[in-house]
């Protein structure tokens, strides 16, 4: 090795990426000492090796409607404070949608670089710094690039992203350095809401994560647990400031009391609540005065230990059972809510259509004839699904001869949800159907919930079909509205 002149080694080590720079360095003592692994090159290696698809996966992008969409697997990044690699889930919104803190797509200025190496000596590394920051200009690199294939727009978002990776903390590292320390004077007040500091106490630190989307209350804090369901399959939920049958939930991050290690709230089965907007500390301050005792919270591994798998089983049965038996509430809400409605058709349509009208012209052919044409506000409280179904075809029916239904109906279709609710009916029927299925696996196999809370296995779609062919009821449920808590009261009496 010593036979080569050492500026032939500079040339070449100059032109290698980081990763290939400390791979060098660990295969002698010559390398080593030539090269000098310091921790500005470890951290442009651990930033190359987190576009690898075997180490960080994809990346979180962004559609054309800047929702943000999680694909499946893992998402990992780069921590530049604690050299690790950690899943999405550990990081906040800030650090992973900035522009700049995004991983370098091919072709970008940033995937582009090499390592970047330079010789130890101190004036060397001055000077080829001086000269990287010259040469290193937005019309300097679309000169050696060839413009037209972009627009000028493009090239600049090619140019800047990736470039401040280096910056990129998770929330662990953001807390320890101070960067969350709590306001003490918004503990307590309306401003306590729009703070986005520490919310717990000094030895239980709870941190705001990234946000993440979900269908559901079961899906946010039962994640991966089942399938995830596509958005077709999801009916539309009633809100206020978004018409979509999803919503961004906040992900918050606690250190537990007990193993102090960090952990997403779904793991410590309280602070849980069923809309998107609530925060860990919201659900009990209706039943506790003053703050939540936050030092009396377990993850599942710390509550195993101390109370064993039965009891955990209990309360994340319990967990479960409280999110399916508030889905069920809603979506039933939904299902009969809408039917109010038919009684304002003759009013929009100016006379032209009546619900008696428009039932009496379905019944035409039908053997038995029609006696009355109950209300919408009587299907409202019909107790028989199948009698409301039976009507629900005949409104869709006569919904899909129009022509026009936005003239023929006016507001009426886009007031009350219509729309949504005369083409999602079904799919609205089939998710309860769904929870109700699910919650009887997981009650009549009490490993499924151990396994995904103590090891995060959950089923996948083959194991989810077989299971279900194995429960007689699982294709035809009986009526869906019963209490949940009475079943799982009667559960508990007969394995205790």
């Amino acid at each position: 090795m010593t036979a080569i002149p050492l500026d032939i080694y500079f040339l070449i080590l100059s032109k290698l990426s980081a990763t290939s720079l400390v791979a060098f360095a660990q295969t002698n003592r010559f390398f080593r000492n030539l090269i000098n692994p310091d921790r500005e090159l470890l951290v442009k290696r651990l930033l190359e090796l987190e576009c690898l698809p075997q180490y960080g996966g994809g990346e979180v992008t962004i559609n054309a409607k800047a929702k943000i969409i999680v694909p499946s697997g893992l998402v990992a990044y780069a921590c530049t404070r604690c050299l690790r690699i950690l899943p999405h889930t550990h990081f906040d919104n800030h650090a992973l949608l900035r522009l700049r803190f995004r991983k370098p797509p091919p072709g970008s200025r940033v995937a582009g670089k090499s390592g970047g190496w330079v010789s130890n000596n101190a004036k060397a590394r001055g000077l080829h710094r001086q000269a990287e920051l010259r040469a290193d200009t937005l019309e300097n690199w679309m000169r050696r690039i060839n413009p037209a294939t972009h627009s000028a727009a493009e090239w600049t978002a090619l140019y800047h992203i990736g470039s401040h990776r280096r910056r990129r903390w998770c929330n662990e590292c953001k807390f320890v350095t101070g960067m969350w320390a709590r306001v003490s004077s918004y503990r307590s007040g309306w401003e306590r809401g729009f703070r986005t500091s520490n919310i717990g106490p000094v030895d239980v630190p709870v941190i705001k994560g990234r946000h993440r989307r979900c269908h559901d209350s079961t899906e946010r804090f039962f994640w991966d647990l089942f399938p995830l369901a596509e958005d077709a399959e999801c009916p539309w939920r009633f809100q206020m400031h978004r018409r979509e049958n999803c919503n961004w939930w906040t992900l918050w991050w606690i250190r537990c009391p007990g193993c102090t290690v960090w952990q997403e709230v779904a793991a410590f089965r309280r602070g849980q609540g069923n809309t998107a907007r609530v925060t860990p500390s919201d659900p009990e301050f209706s039943l506790v005065e003053g703050e939540v005792q936050f030092e009396h919270w377990r993850c599942n591994h710390c509550y195993v230990a101390e109370r064993g798998e039965k009891e955990l089983w209990w309360e994340l049965m319990k967990s479960w059972e409280e999110k399916v038996d508030y889905e069920v509430t809603m979506f039933r809400s939904n299902l009969e809510d809408t039917f109010g409605v038919v009684d304002c058709i003759k009013d929009v349509t100016r006379g032209r259509y009546s619900w008696a009208s428009i039932v009496a012209m379905d019944n035409l052919s039908s053997p038995q004839p029609l006696t009355r044409v109950p209300t919408g506000r009587e299907l409202q409280n019909v107790t028989d699904d199948s009698v409301r179904r039976h009507y629900y075809m005949i409104l869709r029916r006569w919904y899909h001869t129009l022509d026009n239904p936005g003239e023929a109906l006016g507001r009426m279709l886009y007031e009350n949800f219509f729309r949504s609710w005369i083409n999602e009916y079904e799919v609205l029927e089939k998710r309860v159907k769904n929870l109700l299925r699910r919650t009887q696996m997981l009650q009549q196999d009490r490993s499924i919930l151990i396994r995904y809370a103590l090891h995060g296995e959950g089923l996948d779609k083959r194991q989810e079909e077989a299971l279900c062919s194995t429960m007689a009821d699982c294709t035809d449920l009986p009526d869906f509205r019963y209490s949940f808590s009475k079943l799982f009261i009667a559960h508990q009496s007969l394995n205790c």
